[in-house]
Order: structure tokens, then sequence, then C-alpha cells
């Protein structure tokens, strides 16, 4: 009996030694995917300040960062985080911005300055990542790019993968939403002056040569995210890199042996002229062909001018209030890229008149008001009568009183004036 009693308490201890265990288990992985998705600092240099409801914590490699901290980086400076192990965003010098984390949705909030953003693996159908400005909503998916609000304009550069972007003027309310490609630059304009088209996009393909300095830095230290890059857009790694194009290598063919001399007979010396059998061009080189009186040639080449022969075109011409656009494209190569005009401002006003403002034909813009409309009327004679002391002969007799007169208030004549307000030009 006391040995059957034993074997259950042993059974007992044994239950409850795997419950703890299973326990103790289950915290660890709760802990490992917990700091899977935490957001921590990975990197950062010069001055970077980050403010927890308000209150400066000192910055130091893979601290924490909890929801609704702020960033705020100095000149010079900038900061990498992790925000779980697969999504890292740096922000720029002079740059501010606020993380708000609710499970799996993830909102980054930029009100100054710029960030690049590397999403590595596309995001579950469970998860939401969104960047926001003052003006537009970014929905990441599985991408990388560059967000901008610097100097008041709001820019965006897809990078690889692709995005969609919502656009909201925050005066008027309007709403409006664009599809965005690997390699295209966007600029987001606001018109408060009008409930139609307030909000605007420009988007325009852009090459390596136009990526800021910042985004530059971002990709020349990450190899795996380069390639990527220059796989989705097209763009030259080496150039990116600062590896500078080697020229083809001179080859000089090594010149055949001389034959011995008859005897008394001096020895052959070459004397060569060059003559250029194909020019180098802006983007090709070109090739130089020596030649001896014996018939001996070689060739040497010549190296690429890289001087492009651009002609400029108005693609999209500029109105009052919308920008155009101007292409320079080399009339050797075909090498091109684009430049924004900016909007003339200047409005194309018509009708209204002196009650009734003019209106823009070509953007609807309300301007001043229109012209009076002048004409010259005749104005009858305005008299009055009244009464008025006499004293004195009249017909020959004496007499005194008030009698009525005729008074002459304005005399019959033609005036000019504005049929609409009747001004008056004196």
């Amino acid at each position: 009996m006391k040995k059957a009693l034993d074997k259950k308490k042993i059974i007992i201890i044994a239950v409850i030694l795997v419950v703890i265990i299973g326990i103790i288990v289950g915290l660890l992985l709760r802990k490992n995917a917990i700091s899977a998705t935490t957001m921590r600092v990975i990197r950062y240099e010069g001055t970077v300040n980050l403010k927890d409801d308000g209150v400066l914590k000192t910055l130091r490699d893979n601290l924490r960062l909890n929801s609704g901290n702020e960033i705020d980086t100095e000149a010079q400076s900038l900061v990498s985080i992790s925000l779980d192990e697969t999504k890292v965003v740096t922000v720029d010098e002079l740059s501010s911005a606020d993380f708000t984390q609710n499970g799996k949705n993830l909102n980054l909030n930029l009100t100054k300055g710029s960030l690049y953003f590397d999403v590595q693996k596309p995001l579950a159908a469970d998860e939401n990542f969104d960047i926001s400005t003052s003006t537009m909503i970014v929905g990441i998916r599985g991408t990388s790019g560059w967000v901008s609000c610097a100097n008041g304009v709001e820019s965006f550069i897809l990078t690889d993968g692709h995005v969609h972007i919502i656009g909201t003027n925050p005066v008027t309310g309007e709403v409006k939403e664009i599809d965005v490609n690997p390699g295209q630059r966007v600029t987001v304009y606001l018109y408060n002056d009008r409930s139609v088209d307030s909000i605007m996009f420009t988007i325009e393909d852009i090459s390596e040569h136009e990526l800021p300095e910042f985004v530059l830095g971002v990709l020349k230290i990450d190899s795996d995210l380069l390639d990527r890059v220059c796989a989705a857009t097209g763009w030259d790694k080496n150039w990116i890199l600062g590896i500078a194009e080697e020229e083809p290598a001179v080859v000089t063919p090594e010149p055949e042996p001389e034959p011995e001399p008859e005897p008394n007979e001096p020895a052959h010396e070459h004397v060569y002229s060059s003559e250029v059998t194909k020019p180098a061009t802006c983007g090709k080189a070109g090739e130089m062909t020596y030649t001896c009186e014996c018939g001996d040639t070689y060739t040497e080449v010549i190296p690429a001018t890289g001087n492009h022969n651009y002609v400029s075109t108005v693609t999209t011409p500029a109105t009052c209030a919308l920008p155009g656009v101007m292409t320079y494209t080399c009339s050797v190569c075909g090498d091109s890229y684009t430049e924004a005009i900016p909007a003339t401002g200047e409005h194309d006003y018509q009708g209204g008149d002196c009650q009734t403002p003019m209106i823009c034909t070509v953007c609807g813009a309300e301007g001043p008001l229109g012209e009076h409309q002048m004409a010259t009327v005749h104005v009858n004679a305005k008299s009055h009568e009244e009464l008025q002391w006499f004293e004195g002969y009249k017909n020959g007799v004496y007499t005194s009183g008030y009698f009525p007169v005729t008074v002459i208030d304005e005399p019959e004549h033609d005036e000019t004036l504005c049929l609409i307000c009747g001004y008056r030009p004196w």
C-alpha cells in the first residue's frame, strides 16, 4: 500500500515538472517573438535626440524604442532603426519622425527632413506599414525608397518594389491616389485657391545621377540592397559605388620580327602616320590607326569624350498653376534627362465687370474686378419752386411780399458714367 502511494506521488511530481517546463518554454518562445518585432536602434552617428513622452532619453546601440517615441537628428547625424527582422529605416540629418505601433500595424510619421526605408520581405496579409507626411501616406508592402518633406516640398523616390500613395490636401480635404514603379520620383503640389485639383502629383523617371547623396550613401554600404535596387531600376551599380568606368585596354600588337637585312642593306625604320578610323563620341570610344609606308599598322583607343550635345525640348508646357517638363536629349547617343519648368503664375483673366471678378481661362482662379462699362448719357435740367421776398415796383405798382420763383438746380447736360455702378471719372 505504501509503495503504491509513493508511485502515485512520483507521477504527480512528474506532471507538475512537465507543466513548469512547458510554461518556461512558452515564455522563452514569447520573449523571442517579442524581440523579433521590437523597434531597436542599430546604428547612429553624430547627435540624435530620442524623446519618450516628451522626456529626453540617452541614445545607445540596441536601445529599444516604444510606440510614440520621437527621433530628431542634428546636422551631420543619422540613425538606423530596425522595426523588426526585415524592416530598417534610416533617418537623415536635420530630420524628425515619430513611430506608432499597434500590434501588426506600424506607422512612421515624418514631420521634417527625409528618411530611407528598406523592407526586405513582403508584408503578411494581416500586417500594415505606412509612412506618412503632412500630405501623403505611402503604403509599404515589400519595397525600398526615400521620403522627403524638406524645404516646403514633399517628394518620394521608389528604388524597388511597388507602392500606392494616397495624397490629401489638408486645407480642401481633396484626396488623390497614384501608383509608383521603381526608378520614379513623385512630387506633391498643393493649390488652396480651388476645390478641384487642389492636390496634384508629378511623376518622372529618374537616373542614378539624380539620387540624393543620402540615398547613395545608404546604397553603398548594403550590397544586397544595392543589387536589388539596380536589378529593379536598371541603374549603374559601378557609378553608385563611385567606380570609374575603365577604358578598354590598348592592345598593341607585337611587331613582326624584321627580316635579317641583306649584306650592305640598312635595316628598315618604321615611320608611322596616324588616322582617326573611328571617331570618339560622347558615349563610345573611338580608334586611331597608325600605318607605316611598309604596310605595318597598329591601333590605339580614343577615349569617349563624355561631352553630350543636349538639345532641349518642352515636352509639357507650364501653365499659370501647374509646372511643365523640359526634356534634354543628346543628339549623338540619345541620353536624356528632364527638369521641371516652374509654373508661370501668369493667369489669363477674362470677363467680369466692375462688380464681378475676372476668371482665369486656364485654371479657373478668381482674379481682380473687371472694367467699368462707361457711357455718355443725356441729363435733363433739374429745378424747384421756392418763395422769395420781393419789394419794389412790378408793372408800375409798388409791391412787397413773398412770391414763387423757379430755381435751376442742375442745367441740361451730357454726363459720362458707368452704367453698372454709376461711377463717374471726376
